[in-house]
C-alpha cells in the first residue's frame, strides 16, 4: 500500500526495487533525515520510536507491513531493527505519478478483480451501466437554499425557505444555542439564527440537519447499515469541524458539511440492495461493493447535486489514505484525517490501519500542532463538545 492501488502489475514489475538488510541494533533511519524513498519491511521485526521515546513494533507478519514505515517529506521515527532485517526501498517518485483524474459520469467505475465475482456487484455495475443510478433525492430546503445562494439574497429570504419545514427551522435555533454557537443570550427565532450565522453556514448546517432522512428500508440488514453509516457520518464530521478549528485553515462549518458527505456514496447502493430479494446477494457481498465503490458513488452523487468542486472531491479522495492534492491542507485532507481518527475509536468494523505519519494529509500539518501522541488527546479534550454536538444531528 498504497502502490498496489496506484499501480498496475506490469507498472509495479517495471519499479526499480534495492533491498537492504541490517543486524539486531541498527538504525534503519533516522528521525528528522530526508526520505528518498518509500521503505517497506520485508523479514524481521523494526521498532519505530518517536522525539518522546514513546514507539511501536512492526513485524513482517502484521498487516502494517504492507504500509511504508516512512514516506513524505523526512522521518518522523527512528527506526531500530529488533532482529535480523530486510527492507526494500522503492522510489518515492512512483506516488507522483500523473494520473487521470476520474469522471465517473463519463467514465466505467473503476471496480478490483475481487469484485468480478461478486453477484452484487455484478447487478449493480449492470445498473450503472443502463444509466439507472437512482440518487437520493436532495431534500427540498437545503436545493432552495443552494440555489437562492446563486443569486444576492438577504437574510429575510433566507429565512422564509428554512421556515417552509418548521423541523429543520427548529433544530437550526437548537444548533446556534450549542456549545459550538452559544452567546450570552439564547436565540429563540429563526431570524436571528440565520443572522448569527450567516448564509454560508446557514445553508451547510441546513443540509446537515436534512441528511438523515435521506433514505428509509424496513429491511433488517438494509435499515442497520443506513443507521451505521449515519453515525459514521455524524461523528466524522464533527472530528472534521474539531480539527478544522485546531487547524485554521480550512473554514469548521464547511468542514463539518464535508465530513457528514464523505460516505453519501454508501446510499445509492443501499437504495440498489433494498429493491432487491434478500436471498440476492450476502452482505458480505454488500459490504465489499461498499467499502469498494463508495468514494466514486459519492462524486457522484455530489454531482447530480450540483455541490461545488471541493466537496465533490471529498468521497473519492477519502476513500485513498495516500491521496496526494496540492501542497498545502484542504478540505479533504481534514475529513481523511477525522476518518482516520474515527477509525481509531472502537467500533463493530474494525481495520487495519497505516502509520500516521505516512499520510500526506498528515504531513501537511505543522508538526507542533498534530504529532501522533497529541492527536487522541486533542479529541479526548474536544470529546464533550463534540457529544453534545452529535445530540442534535442525531435525535
Amino acid at each position: 500500500m498504497p502502490l498496489g492501488q496506484l499501480l498496475t502489475e506490469e507498472e509495479i514489475q517495471a519499479l526499480k526495487i534495492r533491498t537492504e538488510s541490517f543486524a539486531p541494533g541498527a538504525a534503519l533511519f533516522i528521525r528528522g533525515t530526508e526520505v528518498d524513498a518509500l521503505v517497506y519491511l520485508c523479514k524481521g521485526m523494526v521498532y519505530l520510536e518517536t522525539a518522546s521515546g514513546i514507539g511501536q513494533e512492526i513485524n513482517e507478519a502484521t498487516l502494517k507491513a504492507l504500509f511504508p514505515l516512512s514516506s513524505g517529506e523526512f522521518h518522523q521515527f527512528t527506526a531500530i531493527a529488533k532482529s535480523n532485517v530486510t527492507v526494500i526501498y522503492i522510489p518515492k517518485t512512483v506516488l507522483l505519478l500523473n494520473r487521470n483524474p476520474i469522471n465517473p459520469l463519463n467514465n466505467p467505475l473503476l471496480a478490483s478483480d475481487s469484485l468480478q465475482s461478486n453477484p452484487f456487484f455484478l447487478r449493480f455495475y449492470e445498473h450503472f451501466q443502463q444509466h439507472d443510478l437512482k440518487i437520493p433525492s436532495f431534500p427540498d430546503v437545503a436545493l432552495k437554499l443552494r440555489r437562492s445562494a446563486m443569486h444576492d439574497i438577504g437574510i429575510a429570504e433566507v429565512v422564509k425557505i428554512v421556515n417552509m419545514d418548521p423541523v429543520i427551522a427548529a433544530k437550526l435555533i437548537q444548533i446556534v444555542n450549542s456549545p459550538l454557537y452559544r452567546t450570552l443570550n439564547p436565540i429563540t427565532n429563526c431570524h436571528d439564527a440565520v443572522n448569527r450565522l450567516g448564509l454560508k453556514n446557514t445553508m451547510n448546517l441546513v443540509t446537515a440537519i436534512s441528511m438523515k432522512s435521506l433514505i428509509k428500508s424496513e429491511k433488517p440488514t438494509i435499515k442497520k447499515r443506513i443507521q451505521e453509516n449515519w453515525a459514521q457520518s455524524i461523528k466524522v464530521s464533527c472530528i472534521s469541524y474539531t480539527l478544522a478549528n485546531l487547524t485554521r485553515q480550512v473554514n469548521p462549518e464547511e468542514a463539518l458539511l464535508a465530513g457528514l458527505l464523505h460516505n453519501i456514496g454508501n446510499l445509492p447502493m443501499l437504495m440498489f440492495a433494498d429493491q432487491l430479494p434478500e436471498s440476492a446477494f450476502t452482505v458480505s457481498d454488500l459490504d465489499q461493493c461498499i467499502n469498494s465503490l463508495q468514494g466514486q458513488i459519492g462524486t457522484i452523487t455530489l454531482e447530480r447535486w450540483e455541490f461545488p468542486d471541493n466537496l465533490k472531491a471529498v468521497p473519492v479522495k477519502v476513500s485513498n489514505w495516500f491521496d496526494h492534492s496540492g501542497d498545502t491542507l484542504n478540505l479533504s485532507d481534514i475529513v481523511l484525517l477525522a476518518k482516520f481518527h474515527f477509525l481509531l475509536t472502537p467500533h463493530e468494523n474494525k481495520v487495519e490501519l497505516p502509520l500516521i505519519n505516512t499520510l500526506p494529509a498528515f504531513q501537511k500539518l505543522d508538526s507542533q500542532l498534530l504529532t501522533p501522541e497529541q492527536s487522541l488527546q486533542i479529541l479526548q479534550d474536544a470529546k464533550q463538545q463534540i457529544n453534545e454536538t452529535m445530540k442534535y444531528f442525531l435525535a
